[in-house]
């Protein structure tokens, strides 16, 4: 599931050659030419197909890699799972009809490798072609009946097979010229709760409280609706604190009242009246007062330092370190009141409905006269796919800056010329789908009008797609760029890694033409900086999101941003911030299956430098980053540079929320000596050495985005034997060579080598931080 996609959302109008359809129905039954589905109990040899007939026009303008398409098989003893397709491997082809036609070799999406969408004047066609270890149904018996369905958006499309087969016993089934049924039925295993179904997940596990039968089935803890529900009970009442003499009672302590009609208001962007923290931040524990007055009884003698006395009180113990986490993923998800965030139900030991994507909480922007909020509108994430994206707003900030935060812009940002603003604080809240937004200011030869921006037009909210300009911010499209609430007015989105190849022509990484000026790693991020130092801002220009996201739910989604400015006073416009970016060795990562390797590298500060931030970037498996402060010699990770044997100073374990080591009053460092300006940072890379299950698989691992990206499935050769008796063995991407015995049918060959690369199976290695330097 790390792939990537572009595009908009469309709606998928069908005709029925039988005759046609409303355009606003949900189902539409089709005739079915052929259904085969093959299992010889060698799972590397199982296969499936179906072709329709040429009944089934499709409106060519719809692309199908612009929203969720799905496959789901359904047999008189047993299922497939419901399989979410790649939007990323579909492709439109034109000539004289239009089609689409989806292409996965290896069939990492349920076993499925192609799927044809086709136009034609005597009618189209559908045509899916799957097997291989992936695919999850394989008949033990004849089948009375065997149902296809098959999802563009939120159109259904089936056939049913029963009366002619030519084969129909154990193991295979092979039908022809099914008839179109009457109607498409209420189908378990779609993943819509419907009409005497008390649960839906898709799935083939029947021990996740959503039984393959739909019905709740067993699972061990209590039922909740919600992630907020559960930790209501769990932390705040079985944790003590909504007794009578805490928080539990008309005049509770310190005005928190954490009884269940009241707990949710009283916590979620509430002051504390003890701390300068909110009780809940939507986006960051850290600063979620709560969250650290658990965490200091929790993690003691290693919790935070907090105002006051740990929770829970009044001689009850401290809750769970699961519980203690289930509470930080709830938090970093936005701290909805409703839905299910990933991860949480078995942390609370409980049984939630399946999880679904979150958004953040929109952020309040500044007052007028103290800052600014920049926003990025939405762009689609459908269920089950990762992309990286990149788009272009327009700002204009003229009259909106107190003229005490204006100063000509330094050369970088178009020179003295033009003019900029000064800032001393940000914040960027982003929704809890993404991986990284990187912010970036174009300051090149071209204008908002060049065709490397693509076609401008509203994202969101009610006028979505309609042209727009968005240099008349006030004006309601399409003459001016006034898209309405929670909407913008963008150029093209594109799936772009880094943004190459993106924008005009002097657009890009090696040109230097559009600095980053904001982003970050987690939902909510605020950096103000020291005393004395500020930011800068063109007024005026075009501003480039580079977004990267993934959702593992099943429900789409939408990714928005809103980053808030504070204007730097007289006394904080002194000394320019500027970051560290060590992204050298970026992709020296090289760790066989089954092991763990450690990289190494030094980063030298300028004389004078202020260090006030450091900070870590690696993926899934980099377990650990490790920073020490000098004194220490220079060294990279190709020439074997090892962690000192001395504590280090920064220790981070969590890739998707690491450690931000910050220093107030800024660390200085002086004098000619290289060494002692010379920082250590080693991170830990594990491929399976503490849970074999968690390799890098070859059957997983998706192609890099664009050819010159690195990363990717490992070369079939290199492929190697996860579990029995010959495990970590090579196998040349054959299961058979794994099997326990001869024709076995259990091997599994897929692991592979972690190497360097740009989506989130394979992994990075970079420090991050600020500092200033004083003259």
């Amino acid at each position: 599931m790390k792939r990537l996609y572009i595009g908009a959302v469309l709606t998928l109008v069908t005709l029925l050659a039988a005759g046609s359809a409303d355009a606003h129905s949900q189902k539409f039954p089709m005739a079915g030419k052929a259904l085969v589905v093959r299992n010889d109990g060698v799972s590397a040899r199982r296969s499936f197909s179906f072709v329709s007939e040429k009944q089934i026009t499709i409106v060519p303008s719809h692309d199908p890699s612009t929203v969720t398409t799905q496959v789901l098989v359904v047999g008189g003893d047993g299922k497939s799972e419901l399989i979410t397709l790649d939007p990323a491997l579909w492709k439109r082809r034109s000539g004289i009809y239009t089609s689409y036609k989806y292409t996965d070799r290896l069939g990492l999406r349920g076993g499925i490798k192609s799927v044809t969408f086709k136009t034609a004047s005597g009618g189209g066609l559908l045509k899916v072609i799957g097997g291989g270890p992936n695919w999850s149904w394989a008949p033990s018996s004849a089948q009375d009946s065997v149902w296809f369905f098959f999802r563009v958006e939120n159109e259904w499309f089936c056939s049913q097979f029963g009366g002619q087969y030519t084969k129909n016993q154990s193991g295979l089934v092979r039908a022809k010229k099914a008839a179109a049924p009457t109607s498409c039925p209420i189908m378990c295993g779609n993943g819509i709760v419907e009409a005497g179904e008390a649960c839906d997940d898709g799935n083939l596990n029947n021990n996740d409280g959503c039984t393959t039968s739909c019905t709740v089935g067993s699972c061990a803890g209590t039922v909740y609706d919600s992630t907020w529900e559960a930790l209501q009970k769990v932390i705040l009442q079985d944790g003590g604190c909504t007794n009578a003499i805490c928080h539990g009672s008309d005049a509770p302590a310190g005005g928190l009242d954490l009884r269940p009609a009241s707990a949710y208001a009283d916590l979620v962007n509430r002051a504390s009246s003890i701390s300068t923290l909110d009780r809940i931040e939507p986006g960051d524990q850290d600063l979620s007062f709560l969250y650290n007055k658990l965490a200091a009884a929790t993690l003691a003698p290693n919790g935070p330092s907090i105002a006051g006395s740990p929770m829970p009180a009044g001689g009850n113990p401290p809750i769970s370190a699961d519980s203690l986490a289930a509470l930080r993923l709830w938090i970093r998800a936005g701290a909805p009141v409703g839905g299910v965030v990933e991860g949480t139900a078995p942390l609370l030991a409980s049984c939630l409905p399946p999880a679904g994507p979150q958004k953040i909480p929109p952020p309040a922007a500044p007052a007028s006269s103290a800052g600014v909020q920049l926003y990025a509108p939405p762009w689609p994430l459908p269920a089950q796919s990762e992309d990286e994206v990149c788009y272009s707003t327009y700002i204009d900030l003229t009259g909106k800056v107190p003229a005490s935060a204006l100063t000509p812009c330094p050369d970088y940002l178009g020179g003295a010329a033009q003019q900029c603003f000064r800032y001393h604080s940000s914040t960027l809240a982003q929704d809890p789908q993404s991986h990284h937004s990187i912010i970036h200011m174009y300051r090149g030869a071209y204008d908002w009008t060049d065709g490397g921006w693509g076609y401008w037009s509203c994202k969101g909210g009610p006028n979505d797609g309609m042209t727009c300009d968005p240099t008349k911010p006030t004006v309601a499209p399409p003459a001016g760029g006034n898209c309405g609430p929670r909407s913008g007015c963008t150029g093209e989105i594109r799936s772009s890694v880094a943004c190459i190849f993106y924008g005009p022509p002097d657009y890009g990484f090696a040109n230097n033409v559009a600095p980053t000026f904001g982003g970050s790693q987690e939902p909510l991020s605020s950096t103000t900086y020291p005393d004395g130092v500020y930011n800068t801002l063109p007024l005026k220009g075009i501003v480039v999101w580079n977004s990267h996201a993934f959702n593992l739910t099943g429900v789409d989604t939408t990714m928005e941003q809103y980053y808030n400015l504070l204007f730097a006073g007289p006394t904080d416009q002194n000394y320019p911030v500027q970051a560290v970016f060590d992204s050298t060795e970026i992709f020296v990562e090289n760790v066989p299956p089954f092991s763990t390797r450690e990289y190494c590298r030094t980063y030298k500060f300028p004389v004078n430098a202020q260090v006030s931030e450091l900070t870590s970037h690696t993926h899934k498996r980099g377990k650990l980053f490790r920073i020490w402060g000098p004194p220490n010699a220079t060294c990279t990770a190709a020439g074997g540079c090892l962690p000192n044997a001395g504590p280090p100073i920064y220790i981070s374990t969590q890739y998707n929320d690491p450690v931000r080591l910050k220093y107030n009053p800024p660390l200085s460092l002086t004098g000619a000596d290289s060494t002692n300006r010379t920082y250590k940072f080693c991170a830990l890379y594990d491929n399976g050495a503490t849970d074999p299950s968690t390799v890098k698989r070859f059957s997983t691992s998706p192609a890099p985005p664009m050819a010159i990206a690195p990363g990717g499935p490992c070369p079939v050769s290199e492929t190697r034997c996860i579990g029995g008796p010959h495990h970590n063995q090579l196998c040349n991407g054959s299961n058979a060579a794994c099997d326990s015995s001869v024709g076995a049918g259990d091997g599994d060959c897929d692991a592979c080598t972690l190497r360097g690369g740009v989506t989130t199976e394979d992994e990075m290695y970079i420090l991050l931080g600020n500092f200033h330097v004083v003259p």
